[in-house]
């Protein structure tokens, strides 16, 4: 498939996949006004999204677009220019971090029959050792996100310089990433895990 059909089907399944994103990064930043607000928006959100042909959907894009996106990297070669450096590396990220997030989302639910909510969230940045690797994984996969939008932006406009934008978009992800992840640690107010979930990290820790 030439690279500039796999371009225009990655560029159309972004937008499709922005809407779901968008939504998803509001519901957790909810999280500010504390864990019950986070659940209820979850909940809403999840009346739409967790309807089972809409939900097979979305896994069907995103791995799409996760194997659109790996064949653009491999076929560009070298990537020229730290605006695609950003591109490559947010992209790749992205990819790692879906396989991962929907993988343990999947297992968790089909394995251990628990619901990945909210408290699903905050138990893996809520103790040690698993907040040594959450934090940063939940954190840089938030800033990816908003790279990726801001390179994609920035070779629309190409060859003309950086927009304020273009160049402000990682950075505004680097701070809605800390915000969220600081309130699923509890940092804006208490997150009292449930027992399941606590016997679901000790068990989950104690298997490995």
């Amino acid at each position: 498939m030439a690279n500039n059909t796999l371009r225009k089907l990655h560029r159309t399944n972004a937008l499709l996949l922005l809407v779901f994103i968008v939504l998803h990064l509001i519901n957790h930043m909810t999280i500010v006004l504390g864990i019950d607000n986070h659940l209820a928006v979850m909940e809403a959100l999840r009346i739409i999204y967790r309807f089972l042909p809409v939900e097979i959907l979305l896994f069907a894009l995103f791995f799409a677009q996760m194997i659109i996106g790996l064949m653009l990297i491999f076929r560009r070669g070298k990537p020229q220019g730290g605006w695609a450096w950003l591109q490559v590396l947010s992209g790749g990220y992205i990819a790692f971090f879906l396989l991962q997030h929907m993988t343990a989302a999947v297992a968790t639910r089909m394995i251990y029959a628990l619901d990945t909510n909210s408290y699903w969230a905050a138990g893996v940045v809520s103790k040690a050792p698993f907040v040594w690797y959450f934090v940063p994984y939940y954190v840089l996969g938030i800033v990816a996100i908003f790279a990726h939008l801001a390179c994609a932006l920035r070779f629309r406009s190409w060859p003309a310089p950086a927009t304020k934008v273009q160049v402000l978009l990682p950075w505004a992800g680097l701070v809605v990433g800390v915000i969220v992840v600081s309130g699923l640690m509890g940092s804006f107010s208490p997150v009292n895990l449930p027992v399941q979930y606590q016997a679901y990290l000790d068990n989950y820790w104690s298997s490995n």
